[in-house]
């Protein structure tokens, strides 16, 4: 079972660090762009740098930032309501909790397989993004790893509820 945490926690690690870059290059681009748009807007049109693709740039790495989030996180997905929870017994609440990161293990592999076939589909058909006129392959391949990845943690997760019926209660940490 130790085993599984760490693999677990590693994934999480993992998964933090893609979600963090992916936010970084999203912040980078966005700024880069405002930036040479109110140059070229100061120089009257002279100053004729663009970002190409900026925006795809954004959507793509923001689909990347949020896969990593929702799989390093998986555990803390959870939104407990109080009126139903409250009063029912730890017991009860990890065996939901399990039960919860299970589906998130079927939504996980059914994204990852998804996104796979997408990405099969896209070098069978040549798909390219709109602007930047680049492979949908390794977008879509990137995407359904990340969602391998909360599948996997999710099936870790839920074992690791199962087994020591212990898991993240927003309710007692108040968090």
């Amino acid at each position: 079972m130790i085993f599984l945490i760490k693999i677990s926690t590693f994934i999480s690690r993992l998964c933090q660090f893609f979600g963090g870059v992916s936010l970084i290059i999203i912040v980078l681009a966005t700024m880069l762009d405002v930036t040479a748009r109110y140059i070229f807007k100061l120089t009257g049109g002279e100053f004729g740098f663009t970002v190409k693709g900026s925006v795809e740039i954004v959507s793509y790495f923001m689909l990347f930032a949020l896969l990593a989030a929702f799989a390093a996180f998986v555990e803390r997905s959870q939104i407990i309501v109080d009126v139903f929870t409250q009063k029912m017994p730890q017991a009860i609440k990890g065996y939901m909790m399990g039960v919860f990161m299970l589906g998130f293990f079927v939504i996980g592999v059914v994204f990852s397989w998804g996104l796979y076939e997408s990405a099969i589909d896209a070098v069978e058909y040549g798909k390219v993004t709109q602007d930047l006129r680049v492979s949908m392959m390794p977008i879509y391949m990137f995407s359904a790893f990340l969602s391998l990845l909360l599948a996997v943690r999710s099936l870790i997760e839920s074992i690791n509820i199962f087994k020591t019926g212990q898991f993240f209660d927003a309710e007692e940490t108040g968090a």
